[in-house]
């Protein structure tokens, strides 16, 4: 693994920006949450994780970890911009990529968890080491497409999960990603107000259209 970086990629909306730099991201079972917080995901897979068991230590559920893709574009992107998200009445442009790397999990010293797939899905597989990523089908994950006609291994496997365990402190994230110029000043300004050496960068092609 020497010299190669994992790119794991967490979405959230650009307003909980600030309390994220200044916290660091926390699981939903760990009860700090920023007291203005946007909600972007479906209220009932919160839920749902919550009875989601990790067999792999340091185990528990899905809602103790804080996840995290391995790509951009994810599925639930793809919902959002379709507007098929009712707890969420934004844009896919508000959404901003938060990036770490597994590297960096693991230098952190942090204890995490990834999936082959889902992390859902009882057929899931668990690992915990780095060395095991080389089991992940990176091409299908990578894949920047979705739509209806994947098959329904092709969307489980393309929903494999990076899963750190309780905390992510902010200076695991090693770089964001902002959809136009407005997002990424905004981003910017928050960056600049607690002296992290964070890059923010536009990327609209990392976004549906």
């Amino acid at each position: 693994m020497s010299g190669t970086k994992t790119y794991i990629w967490r979405m959230t909306h650009y307003r909980n920006i600030a309390f994220i730099l200044q916290n660091g991201l926390h699981c939903c079972n760990c009860g700090v949450q920023d007291p203005n917080y946007t909600n972007i995901g479906y209220k009932s897979l919160i839920e749902n994780r919550g009875q989601s068991p990790v067999i792999s230590s340091p185990a528990g559920v899905l809602n103790d970890y804080v996840p995290f893709y391995f790509h951009y574009k994810m599925p639930m992107l793809h919902n959002i911009f379709k507007g098929r998200v009712k707890e969420y009445k934004g844009m896919q442009e508000e959404i901003i990529y938060l990036v770490s790397t597994a590297e960096r999990i693991d230098e952190l010293g942090l204890s995490f968890v990834f999936t082959d797939r889902h992390a859902y899905l009882s057929h899931k597989t668990e690992f915990s080491k780095l060395e095991d990523l080389k089991n992940l089908d990176m091409k299908t994950i990578k894949d920047d497409t979705w739509h209806k006609q994947y098959t329904e291994l092709r969307k489980e496997i393309k929903q494999a999960e990076f899963l750190v365990h309780q905390h992510v402190p902010a200076d695991a994230i090693v770089g964001i990603i902002a959809n136009n110029d407005e997002i990424a000043t905004f981003v910017t300004e928050q960056v600049n107000l607690t002296g992290f050496a964070l890059k923010v960068v536009i990327k609209p092609e990392y976004y549906y259209s």
